[in-house]
């Protein structure tokens, strides 16, 4: 059984860990509130000895999967390439971790037209 892909919060995964729910836990970092939690995800995964199956957000994913033995796959969605300005490598079915610093990903100009760089609050 694989699941968890729509839960928003590491205590929600961490039900289902609990409950026996779950052979492959599928935690979305950006859905559980960032890499802190699915961090949280994750030692609770390994402890109970479950594989690890994110969902989604490849990007992320690779790079906390490396790290975790019992990682199982990371999704790969080649629609969302348009959004950084480099590509994730695959070699022989397999995602490459880049060598570059962070996530070794940077928004492409298309992403960039899309976000906020300066916010306007008032004292209201």
């Amino acid at each position: 059984m694989a699941t968890g892909e729509m839960l928003t919060g590491a205590e929600e995964h961490t039900r289902l860990i609990e409950a026996g729910a779950a052979d492959f836990v599928q935690p979305d970092a950006p859905r559980v509130g960032g890499i802190t939690p699915f961090l949280r995800v994750m030692a609770l995964a390994d402890h109970k000895g479950l594989s690890l199956a994110p969902h989604f957000a490849m990007e992320v994913h690779l790079h906390l999967t490396a790290a975790y033995p019992g990682a199982a796959w990371v999704e790969h969605f080649d629609w969302l390439e348009p959004l950084f300005q480099e590509r994730l490598e695959l070699r022989d079915g397999r995602m490459c971790v880049p060598d570059r610093p962070g996530l070794g990903l940077s928004l492409s100009d298309r992403a960039m037209a899309w976000t906020v760089d300066r916010c306007e609050a008032s004292a209201g």
